[in-house]
């Protein structure tokens, strides 16, 4: 049974989200959903910084 998932779960805290996945309260395809719903604000970036654990 598909769960309804609200947008506004994922304003909250990386932890909380994670804990919701663990307990079975969204899935990761849920979580993947709700990511491509987002709008794409990398122009309104002022620096590109680089992240070392992405090399």
């Amino acid at each position: 049974m598909p769960r309804k998932v609200n947008s506004e779960s994922l304003n909250i805290d990386r932890r909380i989200i994670s804990r919701k996945l663990l307990s079975g309260e969204i899935t990761e395809k849920d979580l993947q959903s709700l990511f491509k719903k987002l709008p794409d604000v990398a122009d309104n970036v002022a620096e590109e910084i680089e992240n070392p654990d992405e090399k």
